[in-house]
C-alpha cells in the first residue's frame, strides 16, 4: 500500500495511441520534477511501439515515483486526439473514462477516483519539451517532423514560460515525410531515416532537389498542394504526401534497387542486404543536403522575426545531427538545445512540462542528463546471474577494467545506472570499442547486424572537445556532427565519418560519473579521451532495458565482455 503524499502536483504525460501511433511513451512529474521516462518499446521489445498504448511504461513511471492512481492530479497526451479524428471528419469513438479504464487497468490498479484527462496540440507539447528544458528564457523555437493534428512543421517564440506560435508549416510540404518517402525510395523502411542519413555521408557532390522554393516567408514545393483543407479528404495524409515525392524521385533518380544475400549467424538464417551504388549515395546526399538547407532558411527566418539566437529544437528532424552541427558551426544560431528525445516519445515530457507550467506555475531548469529509466540494483543483478547460472566476477572498480579491456582491443558491454531515453545511448546501456583499431565500427557493425557503411560516435571527455573537434560546443545528448580536427583523425578511425566528421557525445563528471572514469581510465592507458559508443541492442532490436536483456544480447553476439553494474562477465568464466 502506498503511503499518500503531501504533495503540489503530480502529472503523467504520455504518448502512443491504438492506431496511427508510434514511439509510446509516459513521463512522470512530481511537484515539477521529472521522476521517470520511458519508452514502451524498451518492455515490449517491439520496436517503436506501433499503435500501441504505453501500458508499461506507465507501471514503470508510477512504480519509480511510489505514485498511486488515486495521487494522479492529471494525465495529460501530447497529441490532441479528439481534435484528429474530428479534422478527419470522423467522430472520436471514446469517453475520457473508457481511455483512462484502458490505461490503469482494474486487474492492476486499484483506485477510488480516475484522474482527470486532456489533450494538447502535438506541436505545442513538442515545443514544450524542448524550450522548458533549454534553460533559457528567450528563446526561438522550430518544431519539424512528419505532421501533428495540422501541421508539418511549427515555428515560436518563448519568453518568460510563455510559449507563442508564430507561423506553421503544411503537411503537405512535410519534412519528415520527404525523409521517409526517400527511404522507401531506396528501399529502406520509413523508419530508417537514420540510416539515410548514414549512407549521405558516403554520397558526393549532388544539388538540392529542384521542386523546393525558399521564399521570405517559408517554403513550398513546386507541384505539391499547401492547401490543408486537403485535410480529411483522405485518411491518410501521409500516404498522399508520399506519393508527391513517389512521382518526384521517379522522375528524377530512376534507379534500381537491388539486394545481396547471406546468412546471419546471429539470426541463423538467409539475410538480405540492399547492394548501394554511388547513385544511390548521392541520392542520399541530396536528401540530406535539401533537408540541411530548408531547416537553416527556416531558422534564420525565425530568428529574424524573433531577434533572439538561442534556438530550441524538438521533432524527429531534431534528430539530423549534420543539420544540429551546421546550425553552431555557421554561426546561425547562439546557443542550441535539441530535445533528447526529439521524436514522438518526448511529447510525453512536453506535455507534463506544459501542464506543469499552465497550471501550476513551474518552470524548469536546463535538462543535464536523460538518464530517467530502470535501474537495477547490485543485488538484483547478482539474482539474476545466479538464477541463470552465469559465472561472473564482481569488481570494486568496474570501469578500470572495462577501460584496460577496451584498451587490449575487447568490446565490452556496458550496462549501468537508470537506462538513458531517446534514441541514442548514452553510456548507461552501450556497447563500448575501441576507437583507435580502423576496422573497429566494420567489427561491431557486424557484430549488431549493421550495414558496414553506417558510421558510429565517439563518447569524449569534455574537457577534450576542442583538442579534437574544430567546435567546441558541449553535446552531452550526441545530437551534433562537427568536423574532427584533421591531425586527430588519424589517431581515432573507427569513429570519424568519411567527411571528417563525427556525432560525439561529451561526457562530464557530474552527468555519468561511471562512464566519465571509464574514459578517464582508457586515456591513461592509450593517451586517447574517447571510446567508441554505440547502442547495446543486436538486430535492430530496441536498447536492452533489463539484466536479463543485455545477458541475451552478450551471449547471442561477439561481444566479448560484459559488466553488469559492478559484476564482470566473460565467455571463458569458470
Amino acid at each position: 500500500m502506498l503511503a499518500k503524499r503531501n504533495k503540489k502536483s503530480v502529472i503523467l504525460g504520455l504518448n502512443g495511441w491504438m492506431e496511427r501511433g508510434h514511439d509510446a511513451s509516459a513521463c512522470l512529474l512530481v511537484d515539477g520534477k521529472i521522476i521517470a521516462f520511458a519508452e514502451e518499446e524498451r518492455f515490449t521489445r517491439k520496436r517503436y511501439s506501433y499503435d500501441s498504448l504505453p501500458l508499461n511504461a506507465i507501471a514503470y513511471c508510477l512504480e519509480e515515483g511510489q505514485v498511486s492512481v488515486d495521487e494522479i492530479d492529471k494525465v495529460v497526451y501530447g497529441w490532441n486526439i479528439p481534435k484528429t479524428y474530428k479534422m478527419r471528419r470522423g467522430v472520436f469513438p471514446f469517453s475520457n473514462e473508457q481511455i483512462l479504464e484502458q490505461l490503469f487497468p482494474s486487474n492492476l490498479y486499484k483506485y477510488t477516483n480516475l484522474p482527470p484527462l486532456e489533450f494538447i496540440d502535438h506541436h505545442l507539447a513538442h515545443a514544450a519539451s524542448s524550450y522548458r528544458l533549454s534553460g533559457f528564457n528567450e528563446a526561438s523555437i522550430l518544431v519539424l517532423d512528419g505532421q501533428g493534428e495540422d501541421a508539418s512543421g511549427t515555428l515560436a517564440y518563448a519568453e518568460n514560460g510563455e510559449i507563442k506560435i508564430i507561423a506553421k508549416i503544411p503537411i503537405s510540404f512535410s519534412l519528415g515525410y520527404m525523409m521517409e518517402a526517400a527511404c522507401k525510395h531506396i528501399g529502406l523502411r520509413t523508419s530508417d531515416v537514420g540510416k539515410l542519413m548514414g549512407l549521405a555521408g558516403h554520397g558526393k557532390k549532388a544539388g538540392v532537389f529542384d521542386n523546393i522554393v525558399l521564399t521570405e516567408k517559408l517554403y513550398s514545393i513546386n507541384g505539391f498542394a499547401d492547401d490543408n483543407d486537403l485535410i480529411g479528404e483522405s485518411l491518410d495524409e501521409q500516404e498522399r504526401v508520399a506519393s508527391q515525392w513517389r512521382r518526384y524521385f521517379l522522375q528524377r533518380y530512376p534507379f534500381d534497387v537491388t539486394r545481396k544475400y547471406k546468412f546471419d549467424n546471429l539470426k541463423g538464417s538467409i539475410v538480405s542486404e540492399i547492394n548501394y551504388n554511388q547513385q544511390h549515395k548521392d541520392f542520399a546526399y541530396s536528401v540530406q543536403k535539401t533537408l540541411e538547407e530548408v531547416v537553416i532558411h527556416l531558422a534564420k527566418i525565425l530568428i529574424k522575426k524573433t531577434g533572439c539566437k538561442n534556438l530550441t529544437i524538438a521533432g524527429g528532424i531534431g534528430l539530423n545531427c549534420t543539420t544540429n552541427g551546421r546550425l553552431i558551426s555557421e554561426g546561425i544560431v547562439k546557443n542550441l538545445f535539441v530535445q533528447p528525445a526529439a521524436n514522438d516519445a518526448g511529447v510525453s515530457i512536453g506535455a507534463a512540462l506544459e501542464i506543469a507550467h499552465r497550471d501550476f506555475g513551474y518552470r524548469f531548469k536546463r535538462l543535464k542528463n536523460i538518464y530517467l529509466g530502470p535501474r537495477y540494483k547490485d543485488w538484483q543483478i547478482r539474482m539474476t546471474l545466479d538464477r541463470l547460472k552465469i559465472p561472473y566476477r564482481r569488481v570494486k572498480d568496474i570501469y578500470r577494467l572495462a577501460a584496460k579491456s577496451l584498451s587490449e582491443g575487447k568490446i565490452v558491454g556496458w550496462f549501468q545506472g537508470r537506462m538513458e531515453g531517446g534514441p541514442r545511448a548514452l553510456g548507461n546501456r552501450s556497447i563500448l570499442a575501441n576507437p583507435r583499431i580502423k576496422n573497429m565500427h566494420k567489427i561491431v557493425n557486424e557484430i549488431k547486424s549493421r550495414e558496414n557503411w553506417r558510421p558510429l560516435a565517439p563518447s569524449i571527455l569534455e574537457e577534450y572537445i576542442g583538442d579534437y573537434f574544430e567546435e567546441t560546443a558541449l553535446s552531452p545528448f550526441m545530437l551534433q556532427n562537427h568536423r574532427v580536427r584533421p591531425q586527430k583523425a588519424k589517431e581515432i578511425p573507427a569513429v570519424v565519418h568519411k567527411d571528417l566528421t563525427a556525432r560525439y557525445q561529451s561526457v562530464s563528471r557530474d552527468s555519468n560519473r561511471a562512464y566519465y572514469l571509464l574514459i578517464k581510465n582508457f586515456y591513461e592507458l592509450t593517451g586517447t579521451p574517447i571510446v567508441m559508443n554505440t547502442s547495446f541492442n543486436i538486430g535492430g532490436e530496441p536498447l536492452v532495458c533489463t539484466p536479463e536483456q543485455a545477458i541475451k544480447a552478450f551471449y547471442g553476439s561477439a561481444i566479448d565482455c560484459l559488466a553488469l553494474g559492478n559484476y564482470w562477465i566473460t565467455k571463458n568464466e569458470k
